[in-house]
């Protein structure tokens, strides 16, 4: 049931939705969502749940999850490979790393990123990020294990950071289909509805989103924002900022949207505003364009020359 970590979760289920009947999944995680203080409902902690699609997860509660207890639920799945969908996550990442070094895991390890190296999200917390990647090299944290890049950028930022010789397969996301076609596209004249499905954090750029909207003196605007606040301080200077636009600017903070309510709610909009600092996919992006909503974004994603193919707009950020 987690939604808020966006793209990675959403990479995993669209994996499974489409490749179910070729391998079996095991997936091990947390109990709680991100950024939540209590673990999800309708879940059994600290055992494999039986999903409606096969799927067996393993939710752990934050005082089970050890190095040990991993590694015990491991060894009891006849697993090929382990696929870590994080580059930092201390718990499942850097504990399964560990377990790999010290060689309690045989098996290959296979880690996707998700966008974690690319030098916009590493120039957020940067001292932090580099002292650790740092002392990854040092201790070889890393060593011999695979990598998925989602884009020919992510590619060239793994080999950066670590090796030339690095082994990265470069393999897209998928994304799950929309249920249902759009039908409606009315749209009155001189008025716009503009929506925005991201983390309200600086990756996302979404104080120069308003600012944009600032500059605009024209025309009705609504704005409307879904997502978690990842930054409390970030989070304050956008809304006070947006307090201070134009009368003709209306913004709202619409707090956090379920994964299952995102295709419906794309569908009520004509524009999704994301001037992102960088996206090694974009999961939002691409559920915009499936629902009707055409995408403005920064060109630091791997959807580009969309107005050559007439499907939207991705612009430099300094234009």
């Amino acid at each position: 049931p987690a939604y808020k970590a966006g793209g990675p979760v959403k990479s995993i289920a669209a994996l499974i939705f489409y490749l179910k009947e070729e391998f079996n999944f095991y997936i091990i995680t947390s109990n709680k969502d991100l950024f939540a203080a209590e673990p999800h409902k309708n879940v059994k902690s600290n055992q494999w749940n039986v999903l409606p699609n096969g799927e067996h997860v393993f939710y752990f509660s934050d005082d089970f999850i050890s190095f040990k207890n991993l590694r015990t639920v491991a060894e009891k799945v006849d697993y090929d490979c382990i696929y870590l969908n994080s580059f930092f996550s201390k718990r499942f990442t850097i504990y399964p790393l560990l377990l790999k070094k010290f060689g309690a895991v045989k098996k290959p390890i296979l880690i996707a990123p998700r966008g974690m190296l690319s030098s916009g999200a590493l120039n957020l917390k940067a001292k932090k990020k580099n002292t650790f990647i740092g002392l990854a090299k040092l201790s070889s944290l890393y060593k011999n294990v695979i990598w998925h890049a989602t884009s020919a950028q992510e590619e060239t930022d793994i080999k950066t950071i670590f090796s030339t010789k690095a082994l990265v397969y470069k393999i897209s996301n998928l994304s799950l289909p929309p249920i249902e076609s759009r039908t409606n596209y009315a749209k009155n004249n001189n008025e716009i509805k503009i929506c925005c499905v991201a983390r309200i954090s600086k990756v996302k750029n979404i104080l120069f989103a308003l600012e944009v909207l600032q500059t605009i003196k024209n025309g009705i605007i609504v704005f409307d924002l879904y997502g978690p606040a990842e930054e409390a301080n970030y989070y304050t200077l956008c809304t006070n900022f947006a307090a201070k636009l134009p009368d003709n600017v209306t913004v709202n903070f619409k707090g956090d949207l379920q994964g299952n309510e995102v295709e419906h709610t794309l569908k009520n909009y004509h524009l999704f505003f994301l001037p992102t600092l960088n996206e090694n996919f974009g999961h939002a992006i691409v559920e915009a364009m499936l629902n009707g909503c055409i995408p403005l974004i920064s060109n630091t994603t791997p959807w580009r020359n969309l107005q050559a193919k007439h499907i939207g707009w991705d612009i430099a950020l300094n234009e």
